[in-house]
């Protein structure tokens, strides 16, 4: 076949192809009420590497730019990573950001190294490499939610208690065991971290510190079968540590599957706040 015929034929062949038929459309999936993304990151001031992984982070909440991402920095006991060190924003006593709260997940998910992320919960989505953790958000964030929260909170200067009360609302039947769990995170805490070329930085801003959870380590059960327009009410308190900005606390209110820890929806709100909050406004 010659060259001029052989163009003339694929010519030919083109023309016969309907313009519906050209191109492969690809429908960009549409979830209708979207999950909010937990990452929670162990870190620690010892852990050089800890600063790349929270840019990581905040580089994946711009990037998202949804405002669907919440991430919270876990600093467990009995790791090297995490011992107190010295600062001057806390002497006499050393900078000790470490939680019972974040020591319970240690002891669950047990890390090989920090940072190490986890999204949404799922043990299958633990990453120790930053690289990755870009990917893993945006796999999370294409999962829709069978509920949604509202939350409030109260907080009394003098006596420093905060109360949260929370609403869980189904959109779908859900036929899985689920606890909800409430947390306390602290941002802005000034003090010292070790930073990639080995040096220390004396003036580190700690962002998203898990200081406590409300409702003990593993939350509240609510019950293992929940039907469309079921509505869930529950309440946890506490008394702030008088060494806590409250100014600069954030509430977590998740809710978790018991068997896999999967999050199946989040919401974050400040500690002092004048009126209620749902996921469907951050």
């Amino acid at each position: 076949m010659t060259g001029a015929l052989l163009l003339a034929t694929l010519a030919a062949g083109c023309d016969n192809i309907a313009e519906d038929d050209r191109y492969i459309t690809v429908e960009k999936p549409v979830v209708e009420n979207p999950r909010t993304l937990l990452i929670m990151e162990f870190t620690g001031n010892n852990c050089k590497n800890c600063p790349n992984g929270a840019a990581m982070v905040d580089q994946i909440k711009e990037d998202d730019g949804s405002g669907r991402v919440i991430s919270v920095g876990l600093h467990p006991y009995g790791d090297i990573n995490t011992n107190p060190v010295f600062s001057k924003y806390t002497m006499p006593d050393l900078q000790d950001l470490r939680s019972q709260a974040a020591t319970a997940l240690y002891d669950y998910y047990k890390p090989s190294g920090f940072p190490t992320a986890i999204f949404n919960g799922l043990r299958s989505s633990m990453s120790g490499s930053i690289p990755e953790w870009m990917q893993k958000a945006s796999e999370a964030l294409a999962v829709s939610a069978a509920m949604s929260i509202t939350a409030s909170t109260t907080y009394d200067e003098a006596s420093r208690k905060l109360d949260v009360d929370y609403s869980i609302e189904f959109g779908n039947n859900v036929g899985r065991r689920l606890n909800v769990t409430v947390w306390l995170v602290e941002s802005g805490i000034m003090g010292t971290q070790t930073m990639p070329d080995g040096k220390l930085n004396l003036d580190y801003e700690h962002n998203h510190v898990l200081r406590a959870s409300l409702n003990g380590d593993w939350g509240d059960n609510i019950g293992d079968d929940f039907h469309v327009g079921e509505i869930r009410n529950g309440n946890a308190s506490m008394t702030l540590d008088e060494k806590w900005n409250a100014s600069n606390c954030d509430v977590v209110v998740f809710v978790y599957a018991d068997d896999n820890k999967e999050v199946e929806q989040a919401l974050q709100i400040p500690a002092i706040a004048d009126e209620t909050t749902s996921d469907d406004e951050i």
